[in-house]
C-alpha cells in the first residue's frame, strides 16, 4: 500500500450494496477463508466494481479472473496483519517494532485506526489474477500474497525478466486500467475502484465508498 496517507482523501459515499461474487461468472478462491483468516468463504464487492470486472472478463475472452478476496471486515484485516506481521517477526527476528510495522504497512492496512478506513473494507479493492480457459492461474512471477520486490507489477518489466510474466501481467493491468481501476504500485494482485485510494492515487476529488457494513453470515 502507498505510504502516502491516502485517508485524507473525503468520501462521498454513494450507497451501493455489497454483491455476493458466488452469483457471478468467477473463479473464486478465498484465500483468507482457506487459511483461517476469515469466518466465511464468501466474497463480496461493490456492485459497479462487479459490473466492472464481469466487462473486463468478457473483453479477455479466452481468460477468466480468478479472485483471491474482495472486501474484507476489519476483524479479518486484522488476522491478516497479524500474520504477516508474525511471519515477518520469524524470518526476521533482529528487526524492532518500528521495523517490523513499517515493513508490514507496505502489503497490509493496519485496522485498528478508526480514522483509517483500510481499502479492502470498502468493498472497492480486489485481489485477483487470470487463468486460462482450463483454470489454470496464469503465470505472474510471484504467488499471491509475495513479501518481496518481485511482487511490484512492473519489477519484471523495469528489470527485463521474462517475458511471459511482463505479459501475463500487462494484459491483466491494462484490462483493468481501461476499466477505471487503479492499480498498486506493490503488489500485482491488488486494484482499487471507487475507495479513497482509488481517488487518491488517480487524482480524484473524491471517494465514492466508504467503510461497508459486513454483510450478515
Amino acid at each position: 500500500m502507498t505510504a502516502v496517507k491516502f485517508e485524507s482523501t473525503p468520501v462521498q459515499e454513494g450507497g451501493e450494496k455489497l454483491l455476493d461474487l458466488s452469483q457471478f461468472d468467477f473463479i473464486l478462491e478465498p484465500q483468507y477463508f482457506n487459511q483461517g483468516l476469515s469466518p466465511t468463504a464468501k466474497m463480496y464487492l461493490r456492485e459497479s466494481v462487479v459490473k466492472k470486472l464481469l466487462a473486463v472478463q468478457q473483453k479477455l475472452q479466452k481468460y477468466k479472473l480468478k479472485i483471491w478476496d474482495g472486501f474484507r471486515s476489519r476483524e479479518v484485516q486484522r488476522n491478516i496483519y497479524q500474520k504477516f506481521w508474525d511471519d515477518l517477526k520469524k524470518k526476521n527476528p533482529d528487526w524492532d517494532d518500528k521495523r517490523l510495522a513499517n515493513e508490514v504497512a507496505v502489503f497490509v492496512t493496519q485496522a485498528t485506526n478508526p480514522n483509517r478506513i483500510p481499502p479492502h473494507t470498502s468493498g472497492g479493492a480486489v485481489d485477483l489474477t487470470l487463468a486460462d480457459e482450463n483454470g489454470q492461474e496464469l503465470n505472474m512471477g510471484t504467488i499471491f500474497d509475495y513479501f518481496g520486490p518481485e511482487a511490484a507489477p512492473l519489477y519484471f518489466e523495469e528489470n527485463d525478466i521474462n517475458e511471459t510474466v511482463k505479459q501475463n501481467r500487462r494484459i491483466l493491468r491494462e484490462a483493468l486500467r481501461a476499466e477505471g481501476f487503479r492499480f498498486d504500485k506493490d503488489e500485482w494482485w491488488h486494484f482499487d475502484y471507487g475507495n479513497q485510494l482509488w481517488a487518491f492515487g488517480l487524482g480524484k476529488p473524491q471517494a465514492i465508498y466508504g467503510e461497508a457494513p459486513t454483510p450478515k453470515r
